[in-house]
């Protein structure tokens, strides 16, 4: 029997997703609707009110308790995860208060209802930050990094280095930039974690993500490579994307063998686009 319901409440648990945006659409329509409900002219939307707050409370509580078995594959930062779910969590009695209190609304309601919208923004900035990655909701954060695409690693190497590695100084700025969101210490998404030389090397759950000596066969080109609508194209749609001629250094670091301690002053660096 518990061979049969594991998978059961892992699939419910990959609702969340999806059925987390129903309680967001209906509480933003509920606020919606009581600003419209004090003007004259859309005084009679107050009539929907008692339907979006059943609906708010059932959808509200489905989605938190689908979150708690997601929570259950164990593939996301333990903070923001901690966070997101306990203010889900939280969610749920304040939507059941906000419906109580709107059977005869007043003050009281609209402070409530005020405050359980603040709780669901920030309630969904870290839901955000566990799919995305931490610079999600926050773009301004690596808008600096992207505003010129060209700006490649190399100008990014240690400058109080006499003789940085190849990697130091071409690999892991553009894993830093491109991927360490959500393959790094705060989020191992798939178990990847690409901050280090080792996570690099030891993969994910997709199994290694380069071999040395074969850029082709890499799933990091690979993904990097595949055109930009795929839903495997890495980094997602949506992020900033590596310019081409990093992409190639990649692929060159790679076919030398992948190398972490050979000086960059030792090699030539390849005519890249």
């Amino acid at each position: 029997m518990s061979e049969l319901l594991n998978p059961a409440l892992l699939w419910l648990g990959r609702l969340h997703p999806l059925l987390v945006h129903l309680p967001i659409g209906f509480l933003i329509l509920l606020a919606i609707l009581e600003c419209a409900a004090g003007t004259t002219r859309f005084r009679a939307a107050a009539a929907a009110r008692p339907l979006v707050l059943v609906a708010s409370m059932l959808s509200a509580l489905v989605a938190a308790a689908c979150g708690w078995l997601l929570a259950r594959e164990g593939d996301y930062a333990p903070g923001a995860l901690a966070w997101h779910r306990w203010l889900g969590t939280a969610l749920v009695p304040a939507v059941l208060v906000l419906g109580a209190l709107g059977r005869t609304p007043g003050l009281a309601y609209r402070l409530w209802l005020a405050g359980t919208v603040v709780l669901l923004v920030v309630t969904g900035h870290f839901g955000g930050t566990l799919v995305r990655g931490e610079d999600y909701l926050l773009p301004w954060r690596w808008s600096e990094r992207a505003r010129d695409p060209r700006a490649d690693s190399a100008s990014a190497a240690p400058m109080e280095a006499a003789s940085p590695t190849i990697y130091s100084a071409l690999v892991q700025p553009v894993l830093e930039q491109y991927c360490v969101g959500c393959h790094g210490p705060e989020k191992a998404k798939a178990r990847l974690r690409l901050d280090t030389a080792e996570g690099v090397f030891a993969g994910g759950d997709s199994g290694p993500v380069i071999e040395p000596g074969r850029a082709s066969r890499s799933l990091l080109i690979k993904r990097l490579r595949l055109p930009l609508d795929s839903d495997e194209h890495m980094p997602p749609d949506g992020k900033p994307q590596p310019h081409p001629h990093q992409i190639a250094l990649l692929e060159w670091w790679i076919n030398l063998g992948a190398p972490t301690n050979r000086l960059l002053g030792e090699l030539s660096l390849p005519n890249v686009p």
